[in-house]
């Protein structure tokens, strides 16, 4: 069977992302570790879309290929994957968890690139093949207070850009959706108060994320950024100096508090 394979599909942009698929007739293979919300969410589209549907429950961190190896038991065939799972952190540095900040690394990109990898090979063999990793409006720039959830989008959006030039010859369209600050789980996560600084207008809509990336998979572009202005946004920051970009992001993610605060 073919699948769309979609990580993170347990809440969040994740799920409303593999909604997108599957209101059009795709068949979708769902990756989490939370296996009751994957049970629900699989039941809910299938009776909904009337699609074939399966779900993965695993630790992408600890055992990757245990993704790849379900897949070739079942005798699937992920024509497109979404790399989507990831969490963030917010704070300073130097204050921070460490297990949870290389926690998200491993996450973010470790598990990116050990799932990109296995698949990617399947793809080649067949002549083609679509991946679509999640980045963020944080790929653009450096994140003072949340300098490692930057740093490993920015990694996101440089492998993405570079594979799929590599990968351009045999078919495999490779690209990145950058959702802006968007309502989900992220923040809870996060630890995050983003009410001490940011207004609902600032937030995007995870159903409004994953609108922008289903059409970026139509159009096979390198990237998209979600949101209305902040495309304008980037372009500025990007002409800017990176230690006057990076000052003017850590004033504005300053206002934010920690959870805990």
């Amino acid at each position: 069977m073919k699948v769309v394979l979609v990580t993170g599909a347990s809440s969040g942009i994740g799920k409303e992302y593999a909604r997108q698929f599957a209101y059009r007739g795709y068949n979708l293979l769902l990756v989490a570790r939370r296996e009751e919300l994957l049970k629900e969410i699989a039941e809910e589209f299938k009776e909904e879309y009337h699609i074939g549907i399966d779900y993965f429950a695993c630790d992408l961190v600890s055992d990757p290929k245990a993704v790849y190896d379900y897949c070739q038991e079942k005798n699937y065939e992920v024509g497109v994957l979404i790399n989507n799972a990831g969490y963030g952190d917010y704070g300073s540095f130097i204050e921070a968890d460490l297990d949870k900040t290389l926690g998200m690394i491993d996450l973010n990109n470790k598990a990116l690139v050990a799932l990109t990898y296995y698949f990617v090979k399947d793809m080649k063999e067949r002549g083609y093949g679509t991946i679509i990793n999640v980045g963020s409006v944080a790929s653009f720039m450096p994140g003072p207070y949340m300098a490692v959830y930057y740093a490993t989008k920015a990694f996101v959006m440089s492998f993405s850009m570079a594979l799929r030039e590599e990968l351009r010859k045999y078919n495999i369209k490779v690209s990145v959706l950058c959702p802006a600050p968007t309502r989900s789980d992220f923040w809870k996560v996060a630890e995050s108060d983003t009410s001490s600084f940011f207004n609902d207008q600032v937030f995007r809509t995870t159903t409004q994320a994953a609108v922008t990336g289903y059409k970026l998979f139509e159009t096979g572009k390198p990237y998209a950024i979600d949101g209305p202005g902040y495309s304008l946004l980037i372009s500025v920051a990007r002409l800017m100096p990176i230690e006057l970009c990076a000052r003017l992001v850590g004033l504005v993610q300053s206002k934010t508090k920690k959870k805990s605060d």
